[in-house]
């Protein structure tokens, strides 16, 4: 996934060797496996005519890491797993250098084959990523468009998704989340977090004054519209369970299901300070941009109620230069007060009347 934002933190990815992650882990695992049938090698004996059979099945145990370098680190990878199994067959280590002429011209065809099949695996792997990047790419570009669609009918603008998507993600990664699978999810309903207004009508949505109670209750529909409608696309049904509790308060007054606490996902409690922070600091046509301060304080004085006190904290613990690198790279910039000053604009209660967050 491609973040639109700046200073997102370190990213470990998805894929996990045994409980571990990153390239690092891979490349242990391959090497282990090398290591081992090499070993595996050492441990038949070469003049016991019994277990020549052994020794060949063992040696075809080298297609194991050769496929999974191919996987994970493609071409060079291949080559790396494959030089080791060369070196091997060669009887440089591993297993001796057969003496008869037939057992040689076997033993070179074996090898010839572990580079055939190295390469043949390293091209299919490639070609495989660039599709999947490519597919992904279209996802999200396809997410985003639809995202800046539903901004500009709201706000008027289209970058208030992206904003609080990167917004959630920097956040997000203050609080220890490093998985690059849950950061795509949290990305994702960010983007998306609105997406349910999209049955809303427009004499509801749109309208300039207070809106009555049945407005309200029509308005209030909207996370869990979202909900249905991503819930439906097998890519975002986990990002989906974040926009049904995207309105939900940490001490349970929120809707549509009134969770409260860890009841309501981590992800959800993250985006609702962010979505909060972002309406306060942003022109709105209740009320005018917030300092970044004023903002701030309106997250401290609503943590325990509101907010998740542990995201606050997190979000308190981010300078204001990278809130507001995030915000400049979505065309958006932030106003800085000191912290003393009192807040100068408070959002809106969320009672019949008032726009909601976002």
């Amino acid at each position: 996934m491609r973040y639109h934002g700046k200073n997102m933190g370190e990213v470990s990815p998805r894929e996990s060797v045994f409980g571990y992650t990153g390239p690092a882990a891979k490349a242990a695992a391959v090497a282990v496996l090398l290591l081992g049938i090499t070993v595996l090698l050492q441990v038949f004996p070469e003049r016991i005519e019994a277990a020549q059979g052994s020794r060949e099945l063992v040696r075809k145990l080298y297609f194991l890491p050769i496929l999974l370098a191919s996987s994970w680190f493609t071409g060079r990878g291949a080559a790396a797993a494959v030089a080791v199994a060369t070196v091997a067959c060669l009887g440089l280590f591993g297993d001796g250098w057969p003496a008869g002429i037939e057992e040689q011209i076997g033993r070179v065809g074996e090898v010839g084959v572990f580079w055939l099949v190295g390469s043949l695996s390293a091209n299919f792997f490639e070609r495989q990523r660039k599709h999947f990047l490519e597919v992904e790419s279209a996802n999200e570009n396809t997410l985003v468009a639809l995202a800046s669609a539903l901004d500009m009918r709201e706000h008027n603008t289209g970058v208030h998704s992206l904003r609080v998507a990167d917004y959630t993600i920097r956040l997000a990664t203050e609080m220890g989340i490093r998985d690059a699978g849950e950061l795509d999810i949290l990305w994702r309903a960010a983007l998306l977090h609105d997406v349910g207004k999209i049955g809303i009508p427009d004499d509801v949505l749109l309208k300039p004054g207070a809106l009555s109670a049945s407005e309200w209750e029509t308005m209030r529909r909207h996370p869990e519209i979202g909900h249905r409608m991503l819930g439906k696309i097998p890519f975002l049904k986990e990002a989906s369970e974040i926009v049904l509790c995207h309105h939900e308060r940490f001490d349970g007054s929120g809707y549509p299901r009134g969770l409260a606490g860890e009841e309501i996902p981590l992800g959800a409690r993250i985006f609702t300070v962010v979505d909060v922070y972002d309406a306060l600091t942003t022109e709105r046509a209740y009320h005018s941009a917030a300092f970044h301060a004023e903002g701030v304080e309106e997250l401290r004085s609503g943590a325990g109620s509101r907010f998740d006190p542990e995201v606050v904290a997190a979000f308190e613990r981010v300078p204001f230069e990278e809130w507001a690198e995030i915000a400049r790279k979505n065309q958006t910039v932030l106003l800085r007060a000191q912290e003393a000053e009192p807040p100068r604009v408070k959002e809106p209660a969320m009672v019949p009347g008032s726009p909601p967050a976002g």
